[in-house]
């Protein structure tokens, strides 16, 4: 009897980690070049990314900031020197999302993504 309860809790597992395989695919934001546009403060801003690379250019108001991109489970962090007019910033994985983070509010934005040829 235990060995068919075993058996049957592996089949369970396996079946069940089969139903994973219909999620979407999210490739990782730096598998293309591309700039996301986005809203910051009410101002556009612009995100470059270089295929291969989780370094950034973020141009907001005229100024261009070079940033990092931090990988965290379903998001990326952006790694930049802090400026209180903008806080923290993070993007979703899908690149379509900017969240920001300041004096405790949080405010999401959407984005839109335009591929650069390599």
């Amino acid at each position: 009897m235990r060995t068919q309860e075993l058996l049957i809790s592996i089949l369970l597992s396996l079946a069940l980690w089969g139903c994973d395989s219909q999620a979407p695919k999210v490739e990782a934001i730096d598998s293309q070049s591309k700039v996301l546009t986005c809203s910051l403060n009410g101002s556009p801003t612009q995100i470059g990314i270089t295929k291969g690379s989780l370094d950034a250019n973020l141009l907001y108001e005229g100024k261009e900031l070079k940033v990092n991109l931090l990988e965290v489970k379903d998001f990326y962090q952006i790694l930049m020197r802090f400026d209180p007019q903008i806080g923290q910033l993070k993007i979703n994985k899908m690149g379509n999302e900017l969240t920001q983070v300041k004096s405790g509010n949080e405010q999401v934005s959407t984005c839109v993504a335009e591929l650069k040829k390599s």
